[in-house]
């Protein structure tokens, strides 16, 4: 069986033709150019010498004002801004990586539906069975411990409040929290 070449190694093959072509086509025009420029590129470049040194000469003072500046403006950036940068990257890929690690999957399961392969379907239903099953099981367990555990003893029953007796005979029912006391001026 032969083997052909991809359709990738044909365009690398036709690009590498045209980019030797196209080299062999342009490399006389550009040195033709550079040469008719070259007498303009060294008169600019002798009229703005002196502006250039000028320049520099009125700036220096500035530059060395700003220097300390600078420097301290880097060391604040290395030392304050990139662990905050670094941080603040390590949240987002953490916080991200449930849905990097969905978006991987979907990526399989589309370049499997492409390729035309049926992708394996996973059933969830009997794992939460089994969770259902085992929680039901040790709350039964948990039940059945905390009933035998629980006996209580025998607690009598409370008693009634005596009657009380008034001084004419007559039995009044006593009521807890009311007063025993007779509201009758003579009586005591």
């Amino acid at each position: 069986m032969l083997r052909t070449k991809s359709d990738v190694e044909i365009a690398k093959d036709r690009l590498v033709d045209t980019w030797e072509t196209t080299r062999d086509a342009l490399t006389p025009r550009l040195s033709a150019a550079r040469e008719i420029v070259s007498p303009y590129v060294d008169e600019a470049t002798s009229r703005v010498a002196p502006y250039v040194d000028e320049a520099r000469t009125r700036l220096q003072p500035a530059v060395d004002r700003l220097g300390p500046a600078v420097d301290t403006a880097r060391s604040r950036i290395k030392t304050e801004v990139v662990p905050a940068v670094v941080a603040a990257a390590e949240t987002a890929r953490e916080t991200s990586a449930p849905a990097r690690a969905e978006a991987k999957e979907r990526a399989a399961a589309a370049l499997l539906a492409l390729k035309g392969a049926q992708t394996k379907k996973v059933r969830r239903w009997p794992v939460a069975i089994v969770a259902l099953l085992a929680g039901a099981a040790a709350g039964a367990a948990v039940g059945m411990s905390r009933r035998g555990s629980q006996s209580s003893p025998a607690v009598a029953p409370p008693t009634p409040f005596p009657a009380s007796t008034t001084t004419n005979g007559a039995e009044e029912q006593s009521v807890h929290g009311a007063a025993t006391t007779s509201r009758n001026p003579g009586d005591s």
